[in-house]
């Protein structure tokens, strides 16, 4: 079952294990698959010298799967130090949309001479025909089963937006989430970061609290009166009404704001949609989900309207020859462009929308006559390095969360059970041979937490090819390159998995409940 008798009574064979929990049946949880292979390999003369694991990840893609892409980025090197891979069944592989996905990580197995075994599948996977059909069958139906769930989870999403429950992690500034029981009674406020504990229970949005509830209502009060969003965050941060974790505030966080139905009662969803690990795209109106006077709310209807129609108006009476003419005097004062000093800008809008405007910022500063000096690969460096950072940031934190820690996110910073904090920072690698030249640069600066988790990749490469994980305490600044080589305080803090994340919250959590 699941692969040839491999069976050397002289030598165990050197194995891995890869193990994969999504949040569909306990059947699946890692423990059961542990289990399982751990008998498939006592059974078989197999010793099992490595294992990957994604835990509470969907199988759609491989993007944000750390286990795996730790897998794969092994093989790619050679010699991963074992000659078979050992799966529980095709599904926990990966439900691909395209099966073919799913063929391909599995060939590069083969390639470079280790064998995929799925452990608990009525076939063997031999290379026979009838291994390819089932395979290939297998595949389908887990990728039609993605699809039946994803349809399923959509419809039961949509249908509670209707009665005016709130879908989504996030409430909004001046908003909290409030917690119901099936019965419709009022429970908790839910902190930041936190899940509700029962599938039951239901969340609505209430207003925060009254410093929050009352800067809104200002932001408000400004719109009306013909104030534009940038001069209002201008306005916001000069009287030191900063947004949580001391962030300033911008234009496109005022217009947010101004645009939200939230604020004025009514729960709107699915203005957007992503579907089966695809990119985020917007629906059409008619299809978004509305429930009018959902909640508690922190304008009134009437005030909301009428800043609408005040949007309108500001937006409409700049013209694009208006914001170029502003665009060029803004390159003549400061001598070069960005984005934050576009967003910093009065009169200008904010450096998305003013990409968007003229189709993209590179577009805006070939009209007013800006060359960046940038290398023409630092944009795709850049939005590799965000992806990544937003990729290890939210796993983490569901994962956490998941192990039974409280996680707490304020922007990229996520506080474990109260006791300690952590942070991550991708490190793009440069092809630099000299020993006495850094291969790993820290351009942006590091978040203030206990924890920094320096992730080393090359952008362009499947995956990550390490983690630092350093303590702040042990750093009084933090360097700004990493060599192969960095000495022993630095190397011992390097590791090929994030496990080590999970053993610090274990810890954390024991020390919380000591403490009662």
């Amino acid at each position: 079952m699941g692969a040839p008798d491999l069976v050397d009574e002289s030598s165990p064979i050197s194995v891995a294990a890869y193990l994969r929990m999504s949040t569909d049946k306990q059947q699946y949880s890692i423990l059961n698959q542990s289990l399982a292979i751990a008998s498939y390999a006592e059974h078989h003369n197999m010793a099992i010298v490595r294992t990957y694991r994604d835990d509470g990840r969907s199988g759609l893609n491989i993007e944000h799967r750390p286990g795996l892409l730790g897998l794969m980025e092994d093989i790619k090197r050679g010699r991963p130090g074992y000659e078979v891979i050992l799966v529980l069944d095709v599904s926990r592989w990966g439900r691909f949309q395209n099966v073919d996905e799913a063929a391909f990580y599995e060939f590069l197995c083969w390639r470079a001479g280790v064998r995929v075994c799925y452990v608990a599948e009525l076939f063997e996977n031999d290379g026979s025909p009838f291994a390819m059909i089932m395979k290939g069958l297998k595949r389908a139906m887990a990728a039609e089963y993605s699809r039946e769930l994803s349809g399923k989870t959509s419809a039961g999403q949509r249908h509670l937006a209707s009665l005016g429950f709130r879908q989504g992690a996030q409430p909004g500034y001046g908003l909290r989430r409030q917690l119901l029981n099936a019965r419709g009674e009022l429970k908790t406020v839910m902190a930041s970061g936190e899940v509700k504990s029962s599938t039951t229970d239901r969340i609505v949005l209430i207003p925060g609290p009254k410093e929050e509830v009352r800067i809104v209502q200002w932001i408000f009060e400004q719109c009306l009166a013909g104030e534009l969003c940038g001069d209002i965050a201008r306005a916001l941060n000069d009287r030191g009404w900063l947004r949580p974790g001391q962030r300033a505030w911008t234009y496109g966080r005022v217009r947010f704001i101004l645009q939200s139905e939230k604020y004025a009662g009514d729960a709107v969803y699915g203005r957007s949609s992503k579907k089966l690990g695809g990119t985020l795209q917007p629906n059409p109106r008619g299809e978004w989900i509305r429930k009018p006077g959902a909640y508690r709310p922190v304008v009134s209807p009437e005030t909301f309207v009428r800043a609408q129609a005040q949007l309108a108006i500001t937006l409409k009476g700049v013209s694009d020859e208006e914001l170029l003419e502003g665009t060029r005097v803004l390159y003549a004062r400061e001598g070069r462009l960005t984005g934050p000093l576009i967003d910093a800008e009065p009169g200008l809008l904010a450096s998305q929308n003013m990409a968007r405007r003229f189709g993209g910022l590179t577009n805006l500063y070939r009209m007013v006559g800006f060359t960046p000096k940038r290398n023409p690969r630092y944009a795709a460096v850049r939005s590799w390095v965000t992806r990544w950072r937003q990729s290890l940031t939210a796993f983490t934190q569901d994962w956490l969360i998941e192990q039974g820690s409280v996680v707490r996110r304020d922007g990229w910073c996520l506080t474990i059970d109260g006791a300690w904090s952590l942070s991550f920072s991708v490190l793009n690698g440069c092809h630099i041979h000299s020993r006495r030249q850094p291969q790993w640069f820290n351009h942006r600066p590091s978040e203030l937490t206990d924890i920094v988790v320096f992730a080393r990749g090359v952008c362009g490469e499947v995956g990550l090819r390490d983690y630092l994980v350093l303590p702040r305490m042990l750093f009084a600044d933090w360097p700004r390159g990493f060599y192969r080589a960095n000495g022993p305080i630095v190397d011992s803090c390097a590791y090929l998995s994030l496990a080590v994340l999970g053993d610090l919250a274990r810890l954390s959590r024991m020390e919380t409940q000591a403490c009662g």
